[in-house]
């Protein structure tokens, strides 16, 4: 279901001093806990005499963002920064529309407190063509605390184990699974379950390097069949409705669990909740060691040359990846830091969590987050996962080979 367009009014900073230099910044942080998470950055720039121009827009976890950003783009009136990440930096930098970062500050030292899989993500040719500010993790699986308690259930580590416990959720009157869905939510499901059952090597062939044996496999059908599954245990009337609509089910004690990336867990902190106190992250059924990821960055789009636009674009680099904005920013966010010498003591438990889980298991990027391809192929492959999910007489195996068939149309 397609949300209507919807661009949030300009916000100007209540900091910014009357000689401070503008900078429009478009992004999708609307969501409770995001936006908290946008104010952190607004203040930082202002404290650098920055004045941030707000430019939010609501819808499709970005794909609305990014359909904007390309008509101002095409009109000549990009913004001075937005929101781009994974293979689509790359597509932007083609042609040529964005500053090269190496150019506006000094990235020497990026190459000691970025891990390796962080810079390849904002590397064009040689070259970093976007900033990162945070790590998400995706393979989340969250569990309502007071619930699981109150019906004495166990932490599922296995898909069998999750279907038991939805069972017994749904037969004492909770809704066993919380979800919004819109169709890259529904590919997100599908992703957290494909994984866990192909494992890192096999889910790198089939959505990152589009691997026709591997998408067309046994195994691949088999994904898609249990994958239906979930719907069986859904609230139908939150079809169409955001992520954090779904969250707010957790929150409120309606719902025990929930696939998410660990965005929402921006949100509960913001209303007061505590990991592991309130609701548990745990990892998704049958997926140890596996940490599907998510990276936002900001692009710089060259539109004019004079010093003082080279100096907030420097100041704008330095702020995003100071230590402090790092630990402020990625606390509120609920996603963990990319610098690698962060002190994650003031950090909760689940970012503790999902940062050894990092460092120490086998990282892939996220289909769904537009990490692991680009954002036109991302749609194509969503659609036909969300298609198959809603669509009680769809066949896995037919859909199996239409995913096939259309990564090689696209590719």
């Amino acid at each position: 279901m397609k949300k209507r367009l919807l661009l949030l009014p300009l916000l100007f900073s209540a900091h910014a001093n009357s000689d401070a230099i503008p900078l429009e910044v478009l992004h999708w942080w609307t969501a409770p806990g995001e936006l908290e998470s946008q104010k952190i950055l607004e203040k930082s720039l202002a404290a650098q005499n920055i004045e941030w121009q707000n430019f939010a827009i609501v819808g499709e976890g970005g794909d609305t963002a990014l359909r904007v950003l390309q008509m101002r783009a095409l009109s000549g009136n990009p913004p001075d920064a937005a929101q781009i990440k994974g293979p689509d930096i790359g597509e932007w930098a083609k042609v040529g529309m964005l500053d090269e970062i190496d150019k506006v500050v000094d990235t020497t030292s990026w190459q000691d407190i970025l891990p390796q899989v962080v810079r390849e993500t904002v590397t064009y040719k040689g070259h970093y063509m976007a900033v990162p500010i945070n790590v998400h993790r995706v393979n989340w699986l969250w569990l309502n605390k007071k619930i699981f308690n109150e019906l004495k259930l166990p932490v599922p580590t296995t898909w069998d184990d999750f279907f038991i416990t939805a069972d017994k959720i749904k037969a004492a009157g909770y809704l066993p699974l919380a979800h919004g869905g819109t169709a890259w939510q529904d590919a997100l499901l599908f992703e957290s379950m494909a994984l866990s059952l192909l494992g890192a090597e096999k889910y790198r062939k089939a959505f990152v390097n589009h691997d026709e044996d591997v998408l067309n496999s046994v195994e691949m059908i088999a994904v898609f069949k249990k994958f239906k599954r979930l719907n069986t245990y859904l609230d139908q009337s939150l079809v169409g409705k955001d992520w954090f609509n779904a969250s707010k089910l957790i929150a409120t004690d309606k719902a025990a669990m929930q696939f998410m990336g660990d965005w929402a867990k921006g949100m509960w902190n913001a209303s007061g909740k505590e990991a592991m106190v309130d609701y548990m992250c745990v990892e998704v059924p049958e997926s140890k060691g596996l940490f599907s990821y998510n990276i936002d960055s900001f692009v710089l789009f060259e539109k004019y040359n004079f010093q003082a636009r080279k100096n907030v674009q420097s100041l704008f680099v330095n702020t995003l990846l100071s230590k402090q904005f790092q630990t402020e920013f990625n606390i509120s966010k609920g996603s963990i830091p990319v610098r690698n010498d962060i002190d994650m003591s003031k950090f909760d438990a689940c970012s503790q969590k999902s940062y050894r889980a990092f460092y120490n298991g086998q990282l892939v990027p996220s289909f769904t987050q537009n990490v692991a391809t680009t954002s036109h192929l991302q749609n194509i492959i969503t659609k036909i996962i969300s298609n198959y999910f809603n669509d009680p007489q769809a066949d896995a195996a037919k859909t199996v080979k239409r995913l096939s068939l259309a990564i090689r149309a696209v590719k």
